[in-house]
C-alpha cells in the first residue's frame, strides 16, 4: 500500500531530522512507526469525529509512505474499532515513535 498521509509540520521536521541522522527514507520511518503502533493492544475507543478543522491545512504536510498490507489491514481494523480515521492513527503512531 502507498497512501498519502498528512503529518503535522512539527512531525515532518522531526521526521526529516531523523531521516538525515539515520539515512532512512521518510516512508521507512513512518512504516516502522505504524508497524509498532498497530501491534499494540491498548488502543482506546473514541467516538469523536476525526478531521482537519477548516483553516488548519497549512499546518500539515502530505507525505507518501509505503505500508505492509498486514499493517494497513490492522490499521483499518483499529480505525473501525475506535472510530478514528487512519490518518489520525498514523499521526499518533508517528508521535509515539519520535517521542512527542
Amino acid at each position: 500500500m502507498r497512501p498519502w498521509v498528512k503529518v503535522s509540520l512539527s512531525q515532518y521536521e522531526k521526521l526529516n531530522r531523523l531521516k538525515e541522522k539515520t539515512g532512512r527514507s521518510l516512508s521507512e520511518i513512518i512504516r516502522e512507526a505504524v508497524s509498532k503502533f498497530v501491534r499494540k493492544k491498548d488502543l482506546a475507543v473514541s467516538t469523536t469525529a476525526s478531521y482537519l478543522p477548516k483553516g488548519t491545512r497549512d499546518g500539515y504536510k502530505s507525505v507518501s509512505a509505503y505500508f505492509l498490507r498486514f499493517d494497513w489491514n490492522l490499521l483499518e481494523e483499529i480505525s473501525r474499532n475506535t472510530g478514528r480515521c487512519k490518518t489520525e492513527l498514523i499521526r499518533q503512531a508517528v508521535d509515539e515513535y519520535i517521542g512527542k
